[in-house]
């Protein structure tokens, strides 16, 4: 992990959930979690550089419904992680720092995305994540 990430702001520009009443079928997910954009940003509360992260991600269920969360983030760290990030993204190569932050937008929009799915009636898209209780006889 980068050193001394810290995440100073997270931000939805644009949530959008819906479901088809009148669906019927199988249900098959895909979810998709994007990066948009990465550029430098004057953070005045941190009075240091900072990084805002424009990301998308989206979990569609087929004719069933979707969900779709836009948004950015400031995130932190020391100077040396901060640069590299951004000449790796121009280069369109990973880095350190940009896994971090992925997983940062993974953990955030992934509890969001189950607040939704649960009010709107949606399956929940981690099914394997929770724990559940068997029979005897389903073991």
């Amino acid at each position: 992990m980068a050193k001394d990430v810290r995440v100073l702001g997270f931000n939805y520009t644009q949530i959008s959930v819906e479901r088809n009443p009148d669906f019927e079928g199988e249900v098959k997910v895909k979810s998709n979690i994007n990066i948009s954009n990465i550029e430098k940003f004057k953070a005045k509360i941190a009075k240091q550089d900072a990084l805002k992260v424009s990301f998308e991600s989206n979990i569609d269920y087929g004719e069933l419904g979707k969900v779709v969360l836009k948004g950015s983030m400031i995130v932190t760290a020391d100077s040396k992680s901060l640069k590299e990030t951004l000449s790796a993204w121009k280069e369109k190569r990973p880095n350190e720092l940009q896994i971090t932050i992925m997983n940062i937008i993974i953990q955030k929009t992934s509890i969001k995305s189950i607040q939704l799915e649960e009010e709107i009636g949606l399956p929940v898209h981690l099914q394997n994540i929770f724990p559940k209780i068997k029979t005897k006889q389903e073991k």
